[in-house]
């Protein structure tokens, strides 16, 4: 009788073993997801508001890399988590070396109104979140955070300008502040048209564009307001500047250039774009001649609120280095090299070229992934063989038993 229940157990015990195999558990792979999130809706220019990235994952994540933009005319970065780097509407989030997991984690940032206007706060390029235990980039899902700041209740409307002088020349008409358009005519050695323009009402804040960098012929100077509600007026000034007698330079005639300038910004003359920064950068699309260097594809981006053409790491878009295709001051063409951190542009090199590729890229969480496959189903592939021998061994020791049972009854005969 005991013989026959350990018959029982042992045949119990081989069907639970093999049916582990048979029916193995599937596993799931794990997804996090990061929220921007802020402490108030409402708005106001002058206020301090404070963004939140909540990191919350189904299960345990180490370090955590993202890519955030915002609109820097907008909003002031003020400063947050200490590894958050960064400023001019790009900041980066490099949270690394974690040796302590957690399911959530959230990140401050601080950020100041500084005008009205509506602006996204969203991630660019891929957000990283990574298992604590296997190192794995993780399945993220992610928002996109739309700030509306508004003028105070108490503000202006007052947008107009209260006084308009310009040199060296005159405007005409005289100016008038409920007059919007104005004429001018300037020699063909006038490079600039100065301008002082003041508004009426203090709080207002005037920007003036296209004054600089006269083209012969046509050219339209804009004279912005805006009050401190955000109501804006434009005052145009459309000025021609006289054609050059000579007609152009002569071949021994020296080319000067303009006078250069430290920061960085993107400016839009006569409909051509150019690149400000220690000289003056006509941009330019590349034609079918021109060799786009290895590792780089052409993109469409925004830079001081002007879109261009540009090239960006084809491996990591959100890089801190991209290209801009481009004319200097002596007709020469190249591609510059221009860092989104430090907003500095220079001639490209690529020999020495700054690449920003991310320590772990979609495709290398890919071939991670593909590894890890790899490596369970050779896991399996032992561990099928070794239940294989262990249920010959079961059916060995209970042919064994049954025999010994036999002899035993032959035995009592």
């Amino acid at each position: 009788m005991k013989k026959r229940k350990m018959l029982e157990l042992s045949l119990l015990l081989f069907i639970i073993f093999a049916g582990s195999f048979l029916f193995p558990k599937t596993s799931q792979a794990a997804s996090a997801d990061v929220e921007i999130s802020a402490d108030k809706v409402d708005i106001t220019v002058g206020d301090n508001i404070f963004v939140y990235v909540n990191v919350n994952s189904s299960s345990y994540f180490g370090d955590f890399e993202a890519n955030l933009t915002y609109d820097d005319s907008i909003l002031d970065y003020a400063g947050g988590s200490s590894v958050v780097k960064g400023s001019s509407g790009f900041l980066k989030i490099s949270d690394m070396n974690v040796l302590d997991g957690d399911k959530s984690r959230k990140y401050t940032l601080k950020f100041e109104a500084l005008k009205v206007g509506i602006t996204d706060l969203q991630f660019s390029g891929a957000v990283m979140v990574y298992d604590i235990n296997t190192g794995n980039g993780m399945s993220v899902s992610s928002n996109k955070l739309t700030l509306n700041v508004k003028a105070p209740a108490t503000a202006s409307t007052n947008a107009k300008l209260k006084t308009l002088k310009t040199s060296p020349v005159d405007i005409t008409p005289a100016f008038a502040p409920d007059v919007h358009e104005y004429e001018a005519n300037v020699s063909y050695d006038i490079e600039q048209l100065i301008i002082t323009a003041l508004p009426e009402d203090s709080k207002a804040t005037v920007s003036i564009s296209g004054d600089d960098a006269l083209a012969e012929g046509d050219n339209k100077v804009v004279i912005s307001v805006l009050a401190e509600s955000g109501d804006v007026i434009e005052y145009t000034i459309n000025v021609f500047k006289d054609l050059d007698p000579t007609n152009g330079t002569t071949d021994n005639e020296e080319i000067t250039p303009i006078p250069t300038q430290s920061s960085f910004e993107v400016i839009t003359v006569n409909g051509e774009k150019y690149a400000i920064y220690s000289g003056r950068y006509l941009i330019l699309e590349p034609d079918s001649g021109v060799v786009i260097p290895d590792g780089y594809k052409q993109a469409t981006l925004i830079l001081s609120d002007t879109e261009i053409t540009a090239f960006v790491p084809e491996d990591n878009e959100a890089s801190d280095f991209l290209l801009i295709y481009a004319e200097n001051e002596f007709g020469e063409t190249d591609f510059y090299q221009y860092d989104r951190i430090e907003r500095t542009l220079q001639r490209f090199n690529p020999k020495e070229a700054v690449i920003d590729t991310p320590t772990n890229s979609d495709s290398s969480q890919e071939d991670s992934l593909k590894q890890s496959e790899e490596k369970l189903k050779k896991a399996v592939l032992v561990i099928g063989i070794l239940g294989t021998i262990c249920g010959l061994l079961i059916f060995a020791t209970i042919g064994l038993l049954l025999k010994l049972r036999n002899n035993k009854k032959g035995d009592l005969r």
